[in-house]
């Protein structure tokens, strides 16, 4: 019994752990012309809860190391549906394909 305890207690904190380090990730981008793109991972992660939702399955972003095969490459012009636009579509988020909506990530 003691074993099954202390061994559930150990993935949970294994999780927790994971999910904590993952969801403080912060990662810039070149973002051409229009300026850097500063990714907060905090912030997106307090409002959708559930990394699995870009990172699994048929998410945006693939766990991939950028620059490795199957890794994430944002171009431009953004498309909806496509990486960012999957959730910043006028309706979940802000809609990526608006010009108007550049400087809400792009930072020269």
């Amino acid at each position: 019994m003691k074993k099954t305890v202390l061994f559930l207690t150990l993935i949970l904190a294994i999780a927790f752990v994971g999910s904590a380090f993952a969801s403080k990730n912060v990662l810039e981008f070149a973002g051409g012309k229009q300026g850097k793109v500063t990714f907060d991972g905090k912030a997106h992660f307090e409002k959708v809860k559930d990394c699995g939702k870009c990172h699994k399955g048929d998410g945006a972003f693939p766990m991939k190391k950028p620059g490795a095969e199957g890794a994430a490459k944002i171009t431009a012009p953004h498309k909806a549906g496509e990486f960012c636009g999957k959730c910043h579509d006028g309706k979940t988020a802000f809609d990526v394909t608006k010009a108007d909506s550049c400087a809400k990530c792009h930072k020269k």
